[in-house]
């Protein structure tokens, strides 16, 4: 346990090295395929279809390793498919495998955006928003500590005035449709009934509820993950996500 968090440290002390040498962090590039094929090839799948790049876990069967209480999205918009798929982060030996869409050829994808104080994940593709979504980072990713995961959100709060602050505090949402596991900085049933009722209102500053979208924390693999989808269907599965770490063996394994 003490190796892997040394590992987790020294990726984000790599991203914050980066950052501070570039006005924008460069994104973490996917293993080239030729440095892929130097493993030892794996077995076909069972079902035949294909293997993730950089895990090399079968697509198809993905979907076992998502904890069914959690909730997988249920809405598929016409001529498209759920997918799962996988982006690298700057440590080698670990990567994030999610559910997208595919729809009518084009395949979502994310990458790893580096940055002062927490990562991000970018679109690189969307299958429902084309390139209008190339500057839209939905993800933002903060390493939580494996003693109290909540303080790297609750911390968050420093930048929100005082008064409003004492309102706040990491909550469960329990909103239909959203991941069973979704956390939301925000005030307590007393204090919301306080404030307009017919209306959406924002609470607890920049990574707090905002009622007018979908925006929640997940908290997963050693991640707080902090999803922005906003108010139209996403081609991201925020249920779905799921950190993977690769063994001394070269087996990946999911991580809690």
């Amino acid at each position: 346990m003490l190796e892997r968090h040394a590992l987790r440290l020294g990726a984000a002390a790599l991203l914050l090295a980066v950052a501070a040498c570039s006005p924008q962090a460069a994104p973490v590039a996917t293993p080239a395929p030729e440095a892929l094929s130097a493993r030892p090839e794996a077995a076909p799948c069972p079902d035949d279809g294909p293997r993730l790049a950089i895990t090399q876990l079968c697509s198809g069967r993905v979907v076992n390793y998502v904890d069914p209480a959690i909730g997988l999205a249920t809405e598929t918009p016409a001529d498209c498919t759920w997918n799962f798929t996988e982006t690298a982060t700057p440590d080698p030996d670990e990567a994030i495998v999610f559910r997208a869409l595919e729809c009518k050829g084009v395949m979502t994808a994310l990458e790893f955006h580096g940055g002062a104080h927490s990562a991000a994940l970018g679109y690189t593709k969307s299958a429902l928003f084309g390139d209008t979504a190339l500057t839209v980072e939905p993800v933002r990713l903060f390493l939580s500590d494996a003693a109290d995961p909540q303080k790297v959100i609750r911390d968050l709060l420093e930048g929100v005035p005082t008064t409003e602050r004492a309102k706040c505090d990491v909550r469960p949402v329990g909103i239909d449709g959203w991941p069973s596991d979704a956390l939301a900085l925000q005030y307590d049933a007393a204090e919301r009934k306080k404030l307009p009722a017919d209306e959406p209102v924002t609470m607890c500053g920049e990574f707090g509820r905002d009622e007018d979208t979908a925006s929640f924390w997940r908290i997963t693999g050693g991640y707080a993950m902090f999803f922005a989808l906003g108010q139209e269907t996403p081609d991201i599965d925020a249920g779905s996500f799921m950190v993977f770490r690769k063994g001394s063996d070269g087996a990946w394994t999911l991580i809690d």
